[in-house]
């Protein structure tokens, strides 16, 4: 290479050095954008202490409708699935053959009560007899012979009244059994309740060797909602019982918004050994019928109250697989995900049992948007009171809070 040329390589090295210390210094990372959000401090508190058990309705006064007679089913007077009252008809069963049979059993009873009066016509005749020759056979007047005559005669006579009688006796009876299987054809309502559909229809035979089953009848005011905590939590249950009535809140099942009222009213005496649950029953009152027997429900037991909760709203309460999180805010205004355990709900409050404490503040909405250490702003046109404004969120958290049971404290 000649002389020339290396000059002329140095002098464009030098001519890119000197443009490359020319250029701007690069940029430095963008400022993090401020995530607008509603805060709440979380507050302890005294809660009630609530578990939550799965469970089923079943009436209280279930009733399968039988033919207690056998004969054709005459008419239905009333409709699948109709409301009746206690005593209201449902069917009559052909009555004739019934009718005939008491019409024959009083004609029987008719001519028994003749005979009895025949009968103590004769015996009271014989006794005056006995009783007028008493003296005069004592005296010899009337021979032996024919007083024991007439003896023989009364006993005769109090025989034939008894026998009479016992006819009677029989009749009345044979009266009685065809006036009740007259009274079977027509079946009435044993209470109130709601019918289901038919098992039998008219012209079809029915009664025992027949079809015997008409249709069945549920009461649903009040009702039973049936479930089987752990043997385990038994002691803690009976100590409440021991302190009065256990009070219980009755969910729909899919339904939360649908709730009943009600107590814990019968504990079964054994616990299921395959199971090692203990069966319970909670009664409650059913006015609208929205529950019917065999619905899945969520059955709230209350058992007092635990003191000093840390409670935030369940819309701050972030699910992922079985865990939940919440967004908690730092000294300088960013947030970090804090891995919580849920102890108790309160209407749209859950309560807190480890992760975070009282007077930590927590994002209650706007979670969605947050990243750990991001940078978040009070959003300053939402309500003063965070809690205020996340009611309709509380939903969001339902079916994660189920997953992990929810309510259910030890």
């Amino acid at each position: 290479m000649t002389t020339t040329n290396r000059i002329t390589n140095f002098l464009l090295v030098m001519g890119a050095a000197s443009v490359a210390s020319c250029a701007k210094p690069p940029g430095l990372p963008p400022k993090p954008t401020e995530v607008t959000v509603q805060t709440v401090v979380a507050q302890a508190r005294t809660v009630k202490r609530v578990q939550l058990f799965p469970g089923t309705t079943a009436s209280v006064h279930p009733v399968k409708i039988s033919a207690r007679v056998t004969g054709f089913l005459e008419q239905a007077h009333v409709t699948d699935g109709a409301v009746v009252k206690a005593g209201d008809l449902l069917y009559t069963i052909d009555q004739q053959p019934f009718q005939a049979t008491l019409d024959q059993a009083k004609g029987t009873l008719a001519q028994a009560n003749a005979q009895v009066l025949g009968s103590r016509a004769a015996r009271d005749l014989s006794q005056r007899d006995v009783d007028r020759n008493r003296a005069l056979a004592d005296s010899g007047a009337v021979s032996k012979q024919s007083f024991d005559q007439m003896t023989s005669k009364l006993e005769q006579a109090d025989a034939q009244l008894s026998a009479a009688q016992a006819a009677v006796v029989t009749a009345t009876a044979q009266v009685e059994t065809a006036t009740l299987n007259l009274s079977y054809c027509k079946v009435t309502a044993p209470a109130a309740g709601l019918l289901g559909k038919s098992l039998a229809f008219q012209g079809q035979m029915v009664g025992p060797g027949y079809t015997v089953e008409l249709n069945d009848l549920v009461q649903l005011d009040p009702m039973w909602a049936e479930f089987s905590p752990s043997a385990t939590q038994w002691p803690e249950i009976s100590a409440m019982l021991a302190k009065g009535d256990i009070l219980a809140r009755i969910g729909y099942g899919g339904a939360p918004s649908i709730q009943a009222e009600g107590k814990v009213s019968f504990t079964a005496n054994q616990v299921d050994k395959s199971t090692s649950t203990l069966m319970m029953r909670v009664t409650f009152t059913n006015p609208g019928a929205i529950f019917r027997p065999g619905t899945f429900v969520d059955v709230s037991l209350d058992l007092g109250e635990i003191p000093n909760v840390v409670m935030i709203p369940t819309s701050a309460l972030v699910a992922r697989e079985t865990d939940f999180f919440v967004w908690r805010v730092k000294g300088d205004g960013s947030v970090e995900n804090v891995r919580v355990k849920a102890s108790t709900r309160e209407e749209n409050l859950v309560g807190i049992s480890s992760g975070i404490s009282a007077g930590d503040r927590i994002v209650a909405v706007g979670t969605q948007k947050l990243r750990d250490g991001s940078k978040i702003v009070e959003d300053k046109n939402a309500a003063s009171t965070a809690v205020d404004a996340v009611t309709s969120s509380a939903e969001a958290v339902t079916t994660a809070a189920a997953s992990v049971k929810i309510g259910e404290t030890k």
